[in-house]
């Protein structure tokens, strides 16, 4: 079962109940953390999650626990990373179950695939990360593909660009197979090379 554990990391972050406002008629959220937030999320006593985040608020009648910005680490069941996300804002579940990260994501995985898109989802219970987003993909191998769609395992090991594919391949010449509109790889491997305008890499996390 999972538990849902913030731990507060700077002596000077305040948990903040819902205050008294004068002349404010919208919602005051029922709970907020600001300043450096670590949440844990663990499965039994196995670590699983790590959410870090500058700002934690819950607004009254949602189940979402909103955070700004998203630093999102996955580890496997030995506590080793199996992935990392990032992106201006995002939300989790009270259940813990998925987290929606949204605005400048970027996803890298433990083999070293490489991904940037506007959002995206990532399902425990799925055990899948998917976007309808516009994306862009570095596999491992070097190859870069950009698309619209996105579908993968957890640990963005296996995964497929839905539509829309372009791309450059690595050693195209030594591949074979159709790409069908759609592209796919387990370690990031392609099928055919196209020229397309490929956005710019922003650098590592």
């Amino acid at each position: 079962m999972l538990s849902f554990l913030p731990v507060l990391l700077i002596s000077g972050c305040s948990r903040v109940g819902p205050p008294k406002v004068e002349g404010t008629d919208g919602p005051l959220p029922l709970t907020e953390y600001r300043d450096t937030t670590v949440l844990d999320m663990h499965d039994g006593s196995r670590l699983s999650w790590r959410l870090k985040t500058q700002r934690l608020v819950r607004w009254p009648g949602s189940e979402l626990v909103n955070a700004v910005p998203v630093d999102l680490t996955v580890f496997d069941s030995l506590g080793v990373l199996l992935m990392r996300v990032k992106s201006d804002s995002g939300a989790v579940d009270e259940a813990v179950t998925f987290l929606l990260a949204q605005g400048h994501v970027h996803g890298q995985s433990s083999k070293g695939m490489d991904l940037r898109t506007d959002s995206l989802r990532w399902s425990k219970t799925l055990n899948q990360v998917t976007t309808d987003a516009s994306v862009r993909v570095v596999s491992e191998n070097g190859d870069i593909l950009t698309g619209r769609g996105f579908i993968s395992d957890a640990n963005l090991d296996h995964w497929q660009i839905l539509s829309d594919v372009k791309g450059v391949f690595q050693q195209a010449g030594d591949r074979a197979g159709t790409l069908g509109g759609k592209s796919s790889g387990s370690s990031g491997s392609g099928s055919r090379s196209d020229s397309g305008s490929v956005p710019r890499d922003e650098g590592p996390l």
